[in-house]
């Protein structure tokens, strides 16, 4: 198989050059582990068949990734067909760890996948983050890492790490801004280094990441375009176009809580006056519905607003039913603004968001089809997610382990990021 790789010249002309052979290697064996790991066992013809490479290269390419300890020879494969059978060929478990870390506005968390993407350890702690030093809080999931690194058996463990965030990421991988936990310009990948060691580690806003996570594995798997809207303190937005995340020029694309819809509205810590945030975050919505911090029964549920509001709905209560209400419009009417811009397919709500769907679809709806032109021809349905609060952190474990599958011929993880 050839390649060419992209080059910009002097003049910032894109140009293709031939890629040399150690980057086409690579290249392949990103084909091998993603065919097996999306189709599962599979003989050494079948691979050249459904990869369209030649077998000798195939058999070249399954030797180095046995030696490297990525695939498994299970022996013998009974497909039914006539002749001597091949020797199938399955990942090994035990041959890499991805790892999804969060810091959110009210916790922090670790999920790690094996290579076939069983969840090995998973761990969540409610805390409030904000006031709170960037490396004390770096320094607690470094040790939760090194505790779920303890749950893989593996000599050659290939592992990456990504780590989704509440904010604005830069074009390095640093925090600029984090609002709602009053952190600015966090050097996060140097604090990482300092207190995990070699560890490689990607950087992404968790809301892209927990859309991610729909796109791959939840509600959204058979989209093409859709709108996250990730629910908890702040309201982040994760935009799909065509399967791929958009990240916007400068990679800020998706702050759907910043969105003003009512300009005499309450002011934003920020700043900004009625913005979808403050008229429908988990925090107005508390408000609305006199939910006070003593009424929280489980500190170690992030979730606890939304499950506490919903039980309360459930049983007719009217301050419930009318915040839901009240939130349910100004949600719309953000929705509307993206869905006006971008045509989407559907709409995914997700976070505290998840428990509220019997409330809030329908003055959702009612925004949609009063402020969305092309509503009646084009409807675009409200979905909520099941995954909730852990969206972000199984799409970020989810990042990691396609990274090391794509990459698996990368001597260090670290030269990916």
């Amino acid at each position: 198989m050839s390649g060419r790789r992209r080059m910009t010249n002097s003049n910032g002309e894109t140009q293709t050059q031939p890629a040399d052979q150690k980057t086409v290697r690579r290249h392949n064996m990103g084909l091998v582990l993603n065919n097996i790991a999306n189709g599962g066992r599979r003989s050494r013809a079948r691979i050249s068949t459904e990869t369209g490479l030649n077998p000798s290269t195939v058999s070249s390419l399954i030797a180095d990734l046995i030696e490297r300890g990525l695939l498994l020879d299970v022996g013998a494969e009974q497909d039914g067909s006539v002749g001597r059978p091949g020797r199938a060929l399955e990942l090994n478990p035990d041959g890499g760890a991805a790892l999804g870390i969060e810091i959110s506005d009210d916790g922090i968390g670790v999920l790690a996948l094996d290579l076939a993407g069983t969840p090995r350890y998973r761990s969540y702690f409610s805390q409030s983050n904000k006031g709170l030093k960037p490396e004390d809080v770096v320094r607690q999931l470094a040790e939760m890492t090194r505790e779920a690194l303890t749950c893989f058996k593996g000599k050659n463990l290939k592992t990456a790490c990504t780590m989704a965030l509440p904010g604005l990421i830069g074009p390095s991988g640093e925090l600029l801004e984090a609002p709602n936990i009053e952190w600015h310009q966090v050097p996060i990948l140097d604090l990482w280094r300092e207190f995990s060691g070699p560890l490689p580690l990607a950087t992404e806003n968790e809301a892209r990441l927990a859309a991610y996570a729909e796109m791959t594995s939840g509600i959204a798997r058979d989209l093409r375009t859709f709108f996250y809207v990730s629910g908890g303190t702040g309201l982040g937005g994760g935009i799909v176009l065509d399967r791929k995340i958009f990240r916007g020029a400068h990679g800020f694309a998706g702050e759907f809580g910043h969105i003003t819809i009512e300009r005499n509205g309450p002011s934003s810590e920020w700043g900004a006056r009625g913005t979808v945030q403050t008229l429908a975050g988990e925090r107005a919505l508390a408000e609305l519905a006199q939910s006070a911090p003593q009424d929280r029964s489980d500190r170690s549920d992030p979730d606890w607003i939304g499950r506490q509001i919903a039980a309360r709905a459930a049983k007719g209560e009217r301050t419930a039913l009318e915040a839901l209400q009240q939130v349910g419009h100004a949600l719309g009417v953000g929705i509307a603004v993206v869905s006006n811009l971008f045509d989407m397919e559907a709409i995914v709500l997700g976070g505290y968001l998840t428990h509220l769907g019997e409330w809030l679809r329908g003055p959702i709806e009612q925004e949609l089809l009063a402020g969305v032109i092309s509503q009646r021809w084009a409807h675009s349905p409200v979905l909520f997610s099941t995954m909730g609060r852990e969206a972000a952190v199984q799409g970020a474990a989810t990042w990691s382990l396609n990274a090391i599958l794509d990459r698996a011929g990368h001597e260090d993880l670290a030269e990916m990021w």
